[in-house]
């Protein structure tokens, strides 16, 4: 009974994503004449912005992961509270790989 119902919401869920796919694909008409009479920049401004909505959560989720990361190596190995962040980095790095020195 759980699996066939964890089935049906699995499949719901996917419906109306793919629903919600297709009409949010759908833009303005007039967004495409505009643009090209608003000329270069205006376009160059809007690509822009829609780059940096796209990277810059991936950019602060992986800092501060990297941050918390390195914090809690810092907690664990308290002889390397001198090392600089690079250094850090380095040493876990070389741990993940199983080499010591």
């Amino acid at each position: 009974m759980k699996n066939s119902a964890k089935l049906l919401f699995s499949v719901a869920v996917l419906a109306v994503i793919f629903a919600a796919d297709s009409a949010l694909a759908q833009s303005c008409p007039m967004c495409k004449e505009s643009m090209t009479q608003a000329g270069a920049k205006l376009s160059d401004g809007f690509y822009y912005s829609i780059m940096s909505m796209f990277t810059l959560p991936e950019t602060m989720i992986g800092a501060g992961t990297v941050f918390v990361m390195r914090s809690s190596w810092i907690k664990q190995h308290p002889e390397s509270k001198d090392l600089s962040f690079f250094g850090v980095m380095k040493e876990i790095a070389k741990e993940k790989m199983g080499r010591k020195g």
